[in-house]
């Protein structure tokens, strides 16, 4: 009994001593919380000016457009009065039939041709995307040279979209372009409707797979070797090892390759541009609007030729830009779930 009664006295003391230890800290730590140095105010400063550039110049932008969606604004200068539109931009946008007799363009018809070439353009990410997986695939087998080839192969990604949509409209040409000089042909590829997409597509594929082959090489440099070996006892060939080992060990860099694909696939413009230059009515995305992309249309509705001639041209651009950040959301979304779904299969 004397002993457990000592026991608890030494407790007593033990915690007695404590206490004032602790709350001396907090109150030391609380000090410290409570004082700005100036090495503090400067660091919070420098935290905070990217986030102030994000505000004026994105943030403020955006508030703009998802007003502008029911307003009538005038762009050049805010401080004229906001006039609700009665959600005739969505009309405009979004009913074929809707076309006023005082409205000169037909932004319906615009909007689902261009969101028609938008898909399929974005769907030219998956080519590059099996691209950079085949020449990854190779250069990981260390041959001689290989890293002078995938230098040779990211170059085009660094290069300017002008400069490369330029290139490819010299090889079009109908005059003196490379594929007419070798095939003898005069075929004015760049006016030809159907070949408009396709050059795009054959530009974006030219361009794209460099920065995918450089991450898939990083990739395939991290598997583990010793899952090859043991395929190999067990008698698997090199495509059941690409395919159950390599594919399933570079599926991140995939989905991020994917996701990044995508989005850059939606918001395509300096290639569409520059590959068929801007015209009026029908060849306003070169000709039969073939190389209108979502982005394009954004831009030429707020240009000064069309926006200065009715207010509400701006709403249309403004609904238009928002549907492209849902499609991009959307399947951002859709990619997230693909790729949880997996995830679960394999663990």
């Amino acid at each position: 009994m004397t002993d457990r009664s000592e026991t608890i006295a030494a407790e007593a003391d033990v915690s007695a001593i404590e206490e004032p230890a602790v709350a001396v800290r907090d109150r030391n730590r609380k000090k410290k919380k409570g004082k700005w140095t100036l090495q503090s105010v400067f660091a919070l400063v420098l935290a905070l000016l990217p986030l102030i550039g994000f505000v004026i110049f994105s943030g403020f932008t955006l508030v703009i457009s998802f007003i502008a969606m029911f307003f009538n604004i005038n762009i050049y200068d805010l401080t004229d009065p906001f006039v609700w539109n009665n959600f005739r931009a969505f009309w405009l946008v979004f009913d074929p039939n809707y076309y006023p007799n005082d409205f000169a363009i037909n932004v319906s018809g615009y909007f689902y041709k261009s969101l028609g070439i938008t898909f399929w353009i974005a769907c030219a990410q998956l080519i590059s995307l099996t691209i950079a997986i085949g020449i990854s695939w190779l250069l990981s087998k260390k041959w001689r040279g290989s890293n002078v080839f995938m230098v040779l192969f990211f170059v085009p990604y660094i290069c300017s979209g002008v400069a490369v949509s330029l290139m490819w409209r010299w090889v079009f040409n109908g005059n003196f372009g490379f594929i007419n000089a070798i095939f003898g042909t005069e075929i004015d590829w760049l006016n030809e409707p159907m070949a408009v997409p396709w050059i795009i597509i054959l530009a974006i594929v030219w361009q794209a797979p460099g920065y995918g082959i450089v991450m898939y090489r990083a990739a395939f440099a991290a598997v583990d070797p010793a899952l090859y070996e043991a395929a190999s006892l067990d008698g698997a060939n090199e495509w059941q090892k690409f395919r159950y080992i390599t594919l399933p060990s570079i599926s991140p860099t995939t989905f991020y390759l994917l996701i990044a694909g995508v989005g850059a696939g939606l918001l395509t413009y300096d290639m569409a541009a520059h590959i068929a230059p801007q015209g009026w009515g029908d060849n306003i995305g070169g000709p039969e609007n073939m190389g209108l992309t979502l982005m394009r249309l954004v831009y030429w509705l707020i240009g000064d030729s069309v926006v200065r001639t009715e207010d509400a041209f701006a709403s249309c651009a403004s609904v238009i830009s928002w549907v492209l950040f849902l499609f991009t959301g959307v399947a951002s979304m859709i990619l997230f779930r693909i790729r949880d779904r997996r995830m679960k299969d394999v663990y």
